[in-house]
């Protein structure tokens, strides 16, 4: 006669046997870690690219208030971004402008703001951006 051996749970026996659910406290129950989500993880790496573009090619000449739509045809994603104030200079930064940014995605719209940076070296930077609305993350 053959040997049936098999862990628990891969015998064709183990369905008609009673399993003890019981927590014994030997093996603590596993708790989420919570992940702590940052601006950059709310978009997709190539929205934050073609936002980046749009802002360095358009806001150095944008009027106050004005806005500029952007599409990101990879992800499906798309919004606005508008200047929200004057330039100014930064020793490390380079010319940076204010700006507010709407992404409507998947999971619907969202609202961030901050600065669009171009340095000497012509790169620009998007930097000290924020969510409208914390709980959006």
């Amino acid at each position: 006669m053959p040997a049936l051996l098999s862990g628990c749970g891969l015998s064709p026996l183990a369905e008609r046997a009673e399993v003890d659910r019981a927590v014994t406290g030997s093996v603590e129950a596993a708790r989420p870690v919570p992940v702590a989500r940052t601006v950059v993880d709310a978009l997709d790496p190539s929205d934050w690219e073609r936002i980046r573009l749009v802002a360095a090619t358009t806001l150095s000449t944008a009027q106050q208030g004005e806005v500029i739509d952007w599409t990101n045809a990879a992800t499906g994603s798309n919004g606005t971004v508008a200047a929200t104030g004057e330039a100014r200079r930064d020793a490390a930064a380079g010319l940076c402008r204010p700006f507010s940014l709407t992404v409507s995605d998947l999971r619907g719209i969202r609202r961030y703001r901050g600065e669009a940076c171009r340095s000497q070296d012509g790169m620009a930077r998007l930097i000290g951006m924020l969510p409208e609305d914390a709980a959006l993350l």
